[in-house]
């Protein structure tokens, strides 16, 4: 049965304060289908957290192992944004709903620390898409130019 994002936050108040605690979580975000709207049976469950220190493997696991058990499902995709590549934040910020902030401020610092950085890369990704572009283009005339029938 397909939930909404409310029915996932009623499932999630419960345990918000005990994962905050143990984990040091300042931000909690759903994102990907849930968030956007259009989840159905088969879709996973994208949450993001932002964390007060670095996080490891291991406390990835942790609060993942954890999040299974509280919707009982293992489909949940977990992604801690101290770790996060910048265009993975942004998505997040952009797309995502927030469904835990330690306060109002914490919030506003680490978006315009995300949008930030992802401008500032912008130019960056755009040479690298361009670059690839070319690339592929040339890849796929020399594949045309070898596969040629006489």
């Amino acid at each position: 049965m397909e939930k909404n994002i409310n029915e996932i936050q009623e499932i999630m108040a419960p345990y918000v304060e005990e994962l905050i605690n143990k984990y040091k979580i300042k931000l909690i975000y759903i994102f990907g289908s849930y968030a956007k709207g259009n989840n159905n049976e088969s879709s996973d469950l994208d949450i993001a957290v932002y964390l007060e220190n670095e996080a490891y493997g291991f406390v990835r696991l942790s609060i993942l192992d954890e999040l299974v058990g509280i919707f009982n499902r293992e489909d949940i995709d977990l992604v801690i944004l101290n770790n996060a590549d910048e265009v993975v934040k942004f998505q997040v910020i952009k797309y995502g709903k927030i469904l835990y902030m330690k306060d109002l401020l914490t919030k506003v610092m680490f978006e315009t620390r995300v949008m930030s950085e992802y401008m500032d890369m912008e130019h960056f990704r755009n040479i690298r898409n361009e670059y690839s572009h070319k690339r592929f283009l040339e890849v796929m005339k020399n594949i045309e130019g070898n596969h040629k029938v006489p």
